[in-house]
């Protein structure tokens, strides 16, 4: 348990410009939200996170989406041209809140996700040991070459780690290294853990961690890795079959490993409905055999509608045999998920209806089709008619 106050250092003034383009990375936004706020609201939800100290390139940049959060940890600095230099900034800015912080930790801010179980064991680490980061095994192997561009040695990939963040420093540690370094290190340097150990004299604890979490967005192609990480991790799926459905089951016992979060209602059970109360989820798979059906199961169940984040509602309709499509018109299964894609909209969700045939259906390829259209954008497929 961590016991004590914690700092962070959230450095994101850098121009970003392996990632092209005249934004940089750390506003670029992901799922309507800028990249920087990821890192910013997982701290500040960690109670014994006291302080945050965001190092950006221009304060009145960052200052519209602060204002939306209302947090009292964030303090805004100026960074400067390096990000050893602006991290220093940072550390100057936190030591001069009032407030007794033991540990300090840096994290880039275009690193969205933040593992707490993870930053927990670096905070203890670091108030045992003096310092903690952590690591990921390496996947590629490391090379070194010549001036000329030839091969001069290849390095044991065994025998080494990535440096990843977050790092965590006892405050008189960091504050030690950084008014001890060289103006060389400020202005070359990006490994804080070196400087902890070269000014004073700290052999870091190294903690290994998932690279599913520890990784950053650098080129242009991260930003779509980043779209599907973190829409998987914000999503949440409540299912609900009013009848007996295997199609349901299968979902309910598959989706665990793709989504954040996912509860089941089936066949109406009362107990399920009153174990779900207070939840909120953003996305809802709901099983019938009418289209009649649609309007009561959302006024039922309308109480677990997450409002404030968009999602998906998928409507799969479970047909006994062919001769139910057979009277359907495809023009007014049309126009019916346009009004219905127009009324969703107004609770930040898109809509996509289902048909399925029983005992005809693949199991596979319907739970593809269903993990396929959670992972994409809410609104990517609304209205549409799909059949299996």
């Amino acid at each position: 348990m961590v016991d004590f106050d914690v700092g962070v250092i959230l450095p994101a003034a850098g121009s970003g410009e392996r990632l092209g383009g005249a934004t940089p990375k750390q506003y670029c936004k992901i799922l309507g939200k800028p990249l920087f706020l990821y890192a910013l609201e997982a701290f500040e939800k960690i109670s014994y996170v006291r302080h945050i100290v965001l190092v950006v390139d221009d304060p009145s940049n960052v200052e519209p989406f602060l204002q939306e959060t209302n947090s009292h940890k964030v303090v805004v600095v100026q960074g400067e041209s390096t990000r050893h230099r602006s991290i220093r900034a940072g550390l100057q800015a936190l030591t001069k809140q009032e407030c007794d912080m033991r540990v300090v930790i840096v994290h880039d801010a275009v690193r969205p996700v933040v593992p707490e179980d993870l930053v927990r064991q670096l905070v203890l680490a670091a108030n045992e040991n003096g310092a903690a980061g952590a690591v990921c095994r390496l996947v590629s192997t490391v090379i070194s070459a010549e001036t000329d561009g030839s091969l001069k040695t290849v390095l044991d990939r065994n025998a080494h780690l990535a440096s990843e963040t977050p790092q965590a420093f006892q405050t008189d540690v960091l504050v030690s290294a950084y008014s001890k370094c060289t103006d060389k290190d400020l202005d070359c340097g990006t490994e804080c853990l070196q400087l902890a150990l070269e000014y004073a004299g700290v052999h870091a604890q190294l903690v290994e961690g998932s690279p599913n979490d520890l990784w950053k967005v650098t080129i242009h192609r991260d930003m779509y890795t980043a779209s599907e990480c973190l829409r998987e991790r914000s999503n949440s799926v409540c299912i609900i079959a009013m009848q007996e459905s295997y199609p349901a089951q299968l979902l309910a016992e598959n989706l665990t490993s793709s989504v954040q979060k996912v509860e089941s209602v089936m066949k109406g059970n009362q107990k399920d409905t009153d174990r779900l109360s207070g939840q909120r989820f953003n996305n809802f798979i709901f099983f019938h055999e009418s289209q009649s059906d649609i309007e009561n199961i959302l006024l039922n169940f309308a109480p677990l509608f997450d409002l404030d984040t968009q999602g998906l509602i998928i409507h799969v309709m479970e047909h006994k045999n062919a001769d139910d499509l057979s009277g359907m018109s495809v023009y007014d299964m049309q126009s019916s998920g346009r009004r219905m894609s127009y009324e969703y909209q107004k609770l930040k969700k898109g809509v996509v209806m289902i048909h399925c045939l029983d005992n005809h259906t693949d199991s596979y390829q319907f739970l593809l089709l269903v993990t396929s259209l959670l992972k994409a954008h809410p609104l990517t497929m609304t209205g549409q008619n799909l059949f299996l």
